[in-house]
């Protein structure tokens, strides 16, 4: 069993960072035409934190008796791949040994890695930022068509790159293209010059890290203060040359979160401040998660941030590239727009929509559930219901992507 010790008295000493973060539950955001088209070509894979195998548990105070303590369990979760139909099967199941390494029961991303940069066909990657050695995180490799998974970077070991993980929360693989090399690239919100958070490239054979961005040293641009996101923008968007794009959740202004572009060399630019009523007519409260749309056929390519706001109003932001302008796109308190309160989780389909994931968590009768965002009307439409056993299993979602 994994021993949870150490992860409680890890998660109060970050507790006053992340706030405003909170969990997540999933929604797809699509056109019915988008079923049957482009939609149907992809795999979605939805990281499940509370499925799977037991793998520990930990107690909490008893509220009705002082003197008393419950015990949870902690499962080590599972990755789940939802069709076309909504329907969701295991692909693997971290707490299962025979699978692999176990996780720490908290995993809270998911990649795609493009075909060739892994070996053994392992193209899907998720983070731990509690696994490895000293509970200092790791990175796992999975194989899509077999569940099996080794562990690519272990963040406790000195070995493979210093620093060591602090809290890894946000990843993205990229095959490499002009000034961008083939590598994984993983933001840690607490690592870096005094917590401020810290970019590691990965060299995705090996496994080994190499900073290519503190988010406390100045030299590199703005400070940060909680990076938990990251996506990539191909050549296109910011120029000839591609670029990283980190949403730090806790910055600017009302500590809304901010959106930096980093280059291949590590130095950062602000983009868009989201709490700032100059660059939007609706202000962010508490950004989560950032996706980039590359473009396709007769489809520009797009930023999108999911901002998780009070009472099921949250909202789903387009950022102009060219000056970090938002423009809504669903606001999820409108409920002529379709399901759904409080997004988090968030990727693109081939068509350019959006799936994004939905916190529940303040409805304790209310369960995750798979939706489409339209990217043209914003209009949301369910895909899979989590609360619908019969679709197969699915908790708590804490990670987004497709394959293609």
């Amino acid at each position: 069993m994994f021993s949870t010790d150490n992860i409680a008295a890890i998660k109060v000493a970050i507790a006053m960072k992340r706030l405003r973060q909170r969990a997540g539950c999933i929604f797809s955001i699509v056109a019915a035409l988008l079923l049957s088209a482009g939609f149907s070509h992809a795999q979605t894979i939805l990281l499940d934190q509370q499925g799977g195998t037991q793998v520990g548990s930990y107690t909490i105070p008893d509220l009705w008796d002082p003197d008393s303590t419950i015990t949870i369990p902690l499962f080590g979760g599972t990755l789940l791949s939802v069709d076309s139909s909504g329907i969701r099967k295991v692909i693997t199941d971290f707490g299962n040994t025979v699978q692999g390494p176990i996780s720490s029961g908290y995993l809270n991303a998911v990649s795609q890695a493009p075909s060739g940069l892994l070996v053994s066909g392992r193209t899907l990657l998720v983070l731990d930022p509690f696994g490895g050695t000293h509970q200092d995180g790791a990175l796992f490799a999975v194989n899509p068509s077999t569940g099996q998974r080794s562990i690519l970077s272990d963040f406790g070991n000195p070995k493979q790159g210093l620093p060591l993980g602090v809290t890894p929360r946000g990843l993205v693989a990229s095959a490499g293209v002009l000034g961008l090399g083939a590598a994984v690239y993983v933001v840690d919100s607490n690592a870096g010059t005094n917590g401020h958070g810290l970019l590691t490239k990965i060299d995705p054979k090996t496994g080994n890290r190499s900073v290519l961005s503190d988010f406390g040293n100045s030299a590199q641009g703005q400070l940060g203060n909680n990076p938990a996101s990251i996506a990539i923008a191909p050549p296109g968007i910011f120029g000839l040359s591609p670029m990283l794009v980190v949403l730090d959740t806790a910055s600017c202004t009302n500590r809304a979160g901010v959106l930096f572009t980093v280059d291949p060399s590590g130095n950062r630019t602000a983009l868009s401040d989201l709490g700032s009523l100059d660059q939007g007519p609706v202000r962010g409260v508490a950004s989560q998660r950032v996706a980039v749309f590359p473009g396709g056929p007769g489809q520009a390519a797009a930023i999108y941030v999911t901002d998780n706001a009070t009472n099921g109003a949250g909202f789903l932001f387009r950022i102009d590239a060219r000056n970090g302008n938002r423009t809504l796109v669903s606001a999820f308190g409108n409920p002529a727009k379709g399901p759904g309160g409080e997004p988090v989780e968030i990727t693109t389909t081939e068509s350019g929509d959006v799936l994004v994931s939905d916190d529940f968590i303040d409805n304790e009768n209310a369960k995750p559930t798979l939706l489409l965002i339209n990217h043209v009307d914003g209009h949301r439409t369910v895909l899979s219901d989590c609360g619908d056993t019969a679709l197969g299993p699915c908790l708590r979602p804490s990670g987004l992507t497709q394959l293609p």
